[in-house]
């Protein structure tokens, strides 16, 4: 896999193009999101690992129908059968989720971004395998060049203009 070719991945995920996205799996694939190494794991959050390409999509689908997710992708290394990317990630939430939702702590209008690195591992046809999330840190939106949707603020001053 090569810049080019990840890219190409983005698009179709930006887009919400999941079968576009679902070619680059393979049946196998595993996807595992990283731990709440600061204290309590979230059921369904922290800790998951999704199975294979139809859960994959589920779980992409049920959050773009509250929230527009933008892969922003920066430093990109790739080797034999691995690559490694870093992602700056950006959740708009354009309705609140659900009680029970994955991401029901985020409110409509929130803005919130994110500095990851995804570990890819690709099989012997150039599939994606397994791949894991590292969560670097939040960003604040104020300060961090993103994708302006109308009628958005950042969680951020959204929580500072309440108190």
């Amino acid at each position: 896999m090569n810049r080019k070719q990840f890219l190409e991945y983005v698009d179709h995920f930006n887009n919400h193009r999941f079968d576009k996205v679902a070619s680059y799996f393979c049946p196998d694939v595993t996807l595992a999101y990283p731990d709440n190494f600061m204290g309590a794991q979230i059921p369904r959050v922290t800790g998951n690992t999704l199975q294979g390409p139809k859960e994959f999509i589920a779980n992409y689908k049920a959050i773009a129908a509250n929230v527009r997710e933008v892969l922003n992708v920066g430093a990109f290394f790739s080797r034999g059968n691995q690559f490694c990317v870093e992602l700056i990630t950006e959740f708009h939430v354009l309705r609140t989720p659900p009680e029970g939702s994955p991401i029901a702590q985020w409110e409509k209008g929130d803005i919130i971004i994110m500095n990851q690195m995804v570990l890819y591992d690709l099989d012997e046809d150039g599939k994606f395998k397994r791949i894991r999330i590292f969560h670097h840190r939040y960003l604040d939106p104020q300060k961090t060049k993103h994708t302006k949707l109308p009628g958005h603020r950042s969680a951020l001053a959204q929580r500072a203009a309440s108190l």
